[in-house]
């Protein structure tokens, strides 16, 4: 069954979106959102100014103001771009009908796990954690990211393991969700641990392999 190819199946949407997702097809927009988590990961939410992330798009404070009126609807923008980034690179890796799923799988627990440990990805969402600590809006649109992100890919499984419960299904996804934020604790700033990183990978594809029959 692993081997078999799977029918194209139309791409699922995410019940919600953040508004700001509408104009990040704005070169303007898109660079602004680019250089706004740069700036938040190479400089921490404390120095993560409107004037600096201005200065980082090269575009004036009174036009960064144009789009997005304060600092928290901007980092809220972040977010939403965010979850616009990792709902495609999702699709690319799930929704691809040319290649047995089992192998699907493996490639995108790979990649997830993967990007979770990278530096930049770890900054980013450290960077989260700690201003959620203090702000409720924000620790709104964290946790409605990591739902989305979810739902999105649990929607994109049922498609492709049509045999598998939607409840093993969700399982299996908040399981990864755990284990991908783990992975930024455990491997992003120490890369060598009694178990390896790689090791990890593998066990995880197998698990969530024997969950999807």
């Amino acid at each position: 069954m692993a081997g078999k190819k799977r029918p194209k199946a139309a791409t699922p949407v995410p019940k919600r979106r953040p508004a700001a997702l509408g104009n990040v097809a704005q070169p303007t927009v898109e660079r602004i959102l680019e250089r706004a988590q740069d700036v938040l990961v190479s400089r921490g939410y404390a120095k993560f100014t409107m004037r600096s992330v201005a200065e980082a798009a090269d575009i004036s404070p009174g036009n960064l103001a144009y789009h997005y009126r304060t600092k928290q609807d901007l980092l809220r923008a972040v977010i939403g771009n965010m979850v616009a980034k990792y709902t495609h690179q999702f699709e690319a890796l799930l929704a691809d009908s040319e290649q047995p799923f089992v192998q699907e799988l493996e490639d995108f627990v790979r990649w997830i796990l993967i990007d979770s440990a990278t530096e930049y990805t770890v900054r980013t969402f450290r960077e989260l954690w700690a201003i959620s600590l203090h702000d409720q809006i924000i620790c709104r649109e964290v946790d409605d990211m990591y739902d989305l992100l979810m739902s999105y890919v649990a929607e994109l499984l049922q498609r492709f393991r049509p045999n598998a419960s939607a409840q093993a299904i969700r399982e299996s996804i908040q399981l990864l969700a755990l284990i991908t934020e783990g992975t930024a604790v455990l491997y992003g700033t120490r890369r060598e641990r009694a178990v390896s990183h790689e090791r990890i990978i593998e066990i995880v594809t197998q698990v969530l392999d024997a969950r999807l029959p």
